[in-house]
């Protein structure tokens, strides 16, 4: 007797794995030899040929299996008492096809449907082995599951069904119960999400691809305590050596254009769930949120810009959806290179004896960067919960202050010392201050002290006007920024003592040598038309 199938949507999908795993067992020289799945698909009663998978789906299907299957055992083999997650596990027989510890407990998680229908087929099940019919998505499902043993999650087939919000909000939940262990999932790119309604597979089942994932480093800083161990192109696994001809020369093709290469890749993650600080910011403080996340993301790329180790620990203490700024790996480099350049300029103005003032710090580690003389005396100064939150994330050093303050506050400089040489920085602060305000502190400084520098980024009006718009740390925060700068010169006029020494524009950058040539060259030649330039830059002064 046959087993008649009625499932939809996504759920239809779980058939095509099958079937592409019994025409593998059929193979003579099978990749993955799974015999259950050969035997399954004489006691369903479906077509599986209307499924209309291409054989470059199935060889992906294969090869993703085989792969998940050898980091599983290996798992297994380092941690024989560890708890299993397979979620989402559809009518995938990783359960029976591996040699499972009496010692581990594994289950399998699915809508109910779904493990109804494999318990019809699954009669026979060892003792350390159960199903949970549920939503991944849900919460009490967690419940069941025992906690302080080595966890492994994995999940295949799953990510790219789910929102980006319901699939990040499942990885912090799993980090968060099971505190230590490992995770492996397949993925797709954001582009390949968007391809994917012309497969003919998926319109046929009535499934849609709904989250891509770009850089997986973006997991590791919205999901505190995931640290990626590798990513692998489905299309350079080791078995794709024992595919017909056919596909192992798609596989080579692919495997040549970057853009295929990484459409669909496993990534494994190692975890270990660690407390974090509940950070609750909105408008212009909350923006420094998106630049430390930028600042940690350059510094888990191949090759950072800026490297702020500090960054990426701060991030991963804080307990904040940075997926809320829309932003990854792409929007990176005016933050880093920016940062990278008035870094520059501050080691090259620092002198013994010095006051500098960090005006409008965030969470920056520019002190830590930096590390100046210690005999200068370094004050970081900020809204009072930012300061605050600064303290908990960053230990106490000698010489280094914090002033819990709003930089227009008219008092602000009345408990410094104002009779040393003063330099002043400020970065992603003036465009969020008024006119009046930002020139009135700006007189205060050089009331306040008897000489010194000023460094600072500052936008052009045109700048501000983008940036309200366009800028998605911005407009994704709630912010508004109001003052720009178009002629530098002008400060000098409105604030006595102040004399422009230069100014800086992101196209100066010798940074932009790692972008590939059409880019540099774009860029480059924008920095030739002033309106462009003057955008975003930093600015210089002495008085």
């Amino acid at each position: 007797m046959t087993e008649q199938i009625r499932l939809t949507g996504a759920q239809q999908t779980l058939l095509g794995p099958l079937y592409a795993r019994a025409l593998d067992n059929r193979r003579p020289d099978p990749v993955l030899g799974d015999e259950t799945a050969d035997r399954l698909l004489d006691e369903i009663d479906f077509d599986f040929r209307s499924l209309h998978m291409s054989s470059g789906d199935r060889m992906a299907v294969i090869l993703r299996a085989k792969q998940l299957d050898d980091w599983v055992a290996r798992y297994l083999c380092e941690h024989p008492d560890a708890v299993v997650l397979h979620l989402a596990c559809g009518l995938d027989s990783r359960a029976f096809r591996l040699a499972i510890p009496a010692s581990a407990q594994w289950y399998d998680i699915d809508l109910p449907d779904v493990i109804g229908l494999r318990q019809r087929l699954y009669p026979q099940t060892p003792a350390n082995y159960r199903t949970i019919a549920t939503s991944v998505t849900e919460q009490d499902w967690l419940d069941e599951i025992p906690t302080g043993r080595p966890t492994l999650i994995v999940a295949e087939g799953l990510t790219m069904y789910l929102t980006e919000a319901d699939g990040v909000a499942l990885l912090r939940r799993l980090v968060e119960r099971f505190e230590t262990g490992e995770m492996m999932f397949d993925a797709a790119l954001p582009w390949t999400v968007s391809a994917a309604r012309f497969s003919w597979f998926l319109q046929r089942t009535g499934a849609t691809f709904r989250w891509g994932i770009g850089d997986p480093h973006t997991l590791e800083l919205r999901v505190p305590g995931l640290r990626l161990s590798q990513e692998l192109p489905m299309v350079d696994l080791p078995d794709a050596a024992k595919l017909a001809a056919a596909d192992r020369v798609a596989a080579k093709v692919m495997n040549s254009i970057p853009a295929l290469r990484k459409a669909l890749r496993l990534l494994h993650f190692s975890f270990e769930h660690r407390p974090r600080e509940k950070v609750e910011l909105t408008g212009a403080q909350a923006t420094m949120l998106a630049t430390l996340y930028l600042r940690a993301l350059d510094n888990r790329s191949a090759e950072p810009v800026l490297g702020d180790r500090h960054a990426d620990e701060a991030v991963q203490r804080i307990d904040f959806d940075f997926g809320k700024f829309k932003m990854g790996a792409r929007n990176t480099g005016s933050v880093t290179i920016r940062a990278k350049a008035l870094d520059r300029w501050v080691e090259e103005a620092l002198r013994p004896g010095m006051t500098v003032l960090h005006l409008g710090c965030g969470l920056d580690s520019r002190f830590e960067r930096v590390d100046p003389p210690e005999d200068v005396e370094w004050y970081d100064i900020d809204q009072p919960d930012v300061i605050e939150l600064r303290r908990r994330l960053f230990p106490d050093r000698p010489h280094h202050h914090t002033i819990g303050s709003s930089v227009t506050a008219p008092g602000l400089l009345d408990d410094i010392p104002g009779d040393r040489t003063v330099l002043v920085v400020a970065e992603g602060l003036t465009m969020y201050l008024s006119e009046s305000d930002g020139l009135a502190l700006l007189r205060r400084i050089t009331e306040h002290f008897p000489s010194g520098e000023l460094l600072f980024d500052a936008f052009s009006s045109l700048g501000v006007r983008v940036s309200n718009r366009l800028n998605p740390a911005v407009v994704h925060a709630g912010a508004h920024l109001q003052w720009g700068i178009d002629e530098p010169l002008s400060l000098e006029s409105r604030v006595p003592g102040l004399r422009f020494v230069t100014e800086w524009s992101f196209t100066d950058a010798p940074e932009l040598d790692r972008y590939p040539w059409p880019v540099r060259a774009a860029i480059r030649g924008s920095g030739h038309i002033t309106a462009v330039r003057r955008l975003g830059r930093m600015l210089r002064y002495r008085f």
